[in-house]
């Protein structure tokens, strides 16, 4: 039952009356106003839920290059050249490019062997195959955030999924 709904039902059964309800909606647009929920937050709980039904295991993030290769935009992000995910089943490095305001990002798996691979991006997938080696690659892609899910096919019911970056 929505918020609306339970409202109209508590109007309808005496509980709050007309003024009650125009008190409420204007709190409600106050909150929102004061607090609104932050934007792709609702997506990442989504995809924080997927992945823990799905039982997914997760990569852990790891910079690699020189400080001065790594620039703050600001306080929550870090832009990287190279950028390594790994667990215990599957390491997976990428390498972010630059391309006339959006990006290429070509990735390498190891173990080497072929993989499925996905770019999640908002509600926006785009999939590839690695080769045999484990070399991967999107191209064309907007800048903003991103994360990577890659099934094996000896076991394609567990994804590996990483954690958001921004490209």
């Amino acid at each position: 039952m929505s918020t609306d709904e339970r409202t109209l039902a508590l109007v309808a059964a005496g509980g709050l009356d007309i003024d009650d309800r125009r008190i409420l909606n204007r709190l409600a647009e106050l909150v929102e106003r004061a607090d609104p929920v932050p934007p792709g937050l609702i997506e990442s709980i989504g995809m924080a839920l997927t992945i823990e039904a799905m039982h997914a295991e997760v990569a852990e993030l790891h910079l690699v290059g020189e400080p001065a290769l790594a620039v703050r935009a600001d306080e929550t992000s870090i832009e990287a050249g190279t950028i390594t995910f790994t667990t215990d089943v599957l390491t997976v490095m990428i390498s972010v490019h630059a391309e006339a305001g959006r990006v290429r990002v070509d990735g390498w798996a190891a173990p080497a062997g072929e993989l499925s691979v996905e770019l999640h991006q908002g509600g926006d997938v785009a999939s590839t195959t690695s080769d045999v080696d484990g070399r991967f690659s999107f191209s064309d892609i907007e800048r903003g955030p991103a994360r990577l899910v890659l099934r094996r096919p000896s076991d394609p019911t567990v994804p590996i999924v990483t954690p958001q970056i921004e490209l």
